[in-house]
């Protein structure tokens, strides 16, 4: 394993940690835990949940949720 490989497995350990902190957040079904992009700021945001902050609170919530469909016309506010 390279220091690459060894980068994004820690991040993802580190996601996998932090993801029990947002249970029942309903949005976060749109969360790709298997997906090696936006690892930064996945662990930003998911950090910030287990800190307490609400979604309104946290200015990358909803670019970490990939699965989330790219409607123009849908607004979360």
């Amino acid at each position: 394993m390279n220091k690459t490989e060894l980068a994004i497995a820690q991040k993802q350990l580190a996601i996998e940690d932090l993801l029990g902190f947002a249970i029942g957040i309903p949005e976060m079904r749109y969360f790709n835990k298997s997906s090696d992009k936006l690892l930064d700021e996945k662990i930003e945001v998911l950090t910030q949940i287990k800190q307490g902050k609400v979604i309104k609170d946290i200015p990358k919530f909803y670019d970490i949720l990939e699965n989330l469909p790219k409607d123009e016309g849908a607004s979360w506010d």
